[in-house]
């Protein structure tokens, strides 16, 4: 199966280069693109989740358990891994290629009559919206892509906001500090709206507990925290709140169902006699929980190899710090993309007291290298385009995904997108 030339022009058309003085200040300019696209944001009840990790495995379960109450679910989450339609979603199935073309055509035609350069998040969250008015899902669950108080995302009026846990993050976009983070994530509660959380530091709860009480909001606390499996708790809690609160009628759930996780996040397979696990997460606290999974598979005196690559705006010290074990083959490399960090940099910013650690700059040579080391267990870290990259590696695609898979990669780190980001004005 090849893609059509039209669906790449039009992903094409849709990608923006992003640089960090780019982030929104107002929702003014996505309030203005819905009123030309008819308002499909308003109508259909939504759940919107904002935080630093988890964001997306608590949208999908949620999307799971509303989904086995036998309602209609649209789903948007962000960044994809392979197919930048993984994005847009109705009943775990993704907007077609004719329906995407559409709507790149309807968003860009109305966005034609603003003096206003719209990201592709925002365009992107303008089509998503655009496909599900059409859809008529029963409710949406809604990912923030950045902070949260101006993210595109916003502009929905949720009926229930969802926070997992906040951490320090996009400091150079979101103020610089772990309150105004929490600050900018808090704006998503509404007035006289509903608000979950996992229990926070005091800082964050903090600002979260004063935005409900301007806004004459209930904020509502997860009383089923644990660190193991953390966004099944708190997907629980949403739905049973949507429950109680009569958004969604009670109905049994399907035979058989069971919350399941995302790819990529701390996925497993088996290559041989070797158990490999790819997880995308890169916030301390999911260095933390990844090294709690590879404690469960392996204990904590049976040798790992884990290959880490980040991205440049990460914590690389406070993530890489939980795999600072005798037990460790840390292998530093190079995440796929122009925004990864070099490997001797993370070495700097993370130096490994107790870990083994070697340099190995070229992924595709690392993960090669792991097919023939003596460690039975291989993690594949820090990023989710060192997710997407395993996944691809290892077979875990079809043949039509992987070559959707590159011609999407082509277009966000191409010759063309980083000609397109050098000769951008300010970068």
């Amino acid at each position: 199966m090849t893609f059509s030339s039209p669906y790449l022009e039009s992903l094409s058309a849709l990608c923006q280069p992003i640089r960090a003085g780019d982030y929104p200040q107002s929702l003014r300019p996505m309030i203005e693109l819905l009123s030309v696209l008819g308002k499909p944001h308003q109508g259909i009840p939504a759940v919107v989740v904002a935080g630093s990790s988890g964001k997306g495995t608590t949208c999908y379960q949620i999307a799971r358990l509303l989904r086995a109450n036998g309602l209609k679910v649209g789903l948007y989450t962000s960044p994809h891994l392979h197919s930048f339609r993984e994005r847009f979603v109705v009943n775990d199935k993704m907007i077609s290629e004719a329906n995407f073309i559409e709507g790149v055509q309807a968003v860009r035609k109305a966005a034609n009559g603003f003096n206003h350069l719209y990201s592709t998040f925002e365009q992107a969250t303008a089509l998503a919206l655009w496909w599900y008015a059409q859809q008529k899902p029963d409710i949406l669950v809604l990912e923030i892509g950045l902070g949260g108080r101006f993210d595109a995302v916003n502009v929905v009026r949720n009926t229930l906001a969802v926070f997992t846990r906040i951490e320090t993050e996009h400091m150079a976009m979101l103020g610089g500090s772990l309150r105004s983070i929490a600050w900018h994530k808090a704006g998503i509660i509404q007035p006289n709206g509903h608000a979950l959380t996992v229990k926070q530091c005091t800082d964050v709860y903090m600002a979260l507990y004063y935005e409900a009480k301007i806004k004459q909001a209930r904020l509502h606390l997860d009383g089923g925290y644990s660190r193991d499996g953390e966004e099944n708790f708190l997907a629980l809690a949403a739905w049973q709140n949507l429950l109680e609160r009569g958004v969604i009628p009670y109905r049994a759930f399907e035979a058989g169902f069971k919350l399941d996780g995302l790819p990529g996040r701390l996925e497993q397979t088996k290559i041989g006699t070797r158990t490999i696990l790819i997880d995308g997460g890169h916030t301390p606290s999911a260095g933390r929980y990844l090294r709690h999974e590879i404690d469960r598979l392996a204990g904590k005196s049976k040798p790992v190899r884990v290959i880490a690559g980040m991205l440049q705006d990460k914590a690389a010290h406070d993530y890489l710090s939980a795999f600072d074990s005798p037990q460790f083959q840390i292998v530093l490399t190079r995440a796929p993309g122009h925004r990864a960090n070099q490997p001797e940099t993370l070495l700097k910013q993370a130096p490994f007291r107790h870990a083994k650690v070697e340099i190995i700059p070229n992924l595709d040579e690392a993960l090669k290298q792991a097919n023939t080391a003596p460690e039975e267990l291989v993690v594949i870290a820090g990023s989710l385009r060192m997710a997407a990259a395993a996944r691809e590696k290892y077979g875990l695609l079809s043949e039509a995904a992987l070559a959707e898979a590159k011609a999407t990669r082509e277009i966000f780190e191409g010759q063309n997108y980083l000609a397109r980001l050098d000769t951008k004005a300010g970068v």
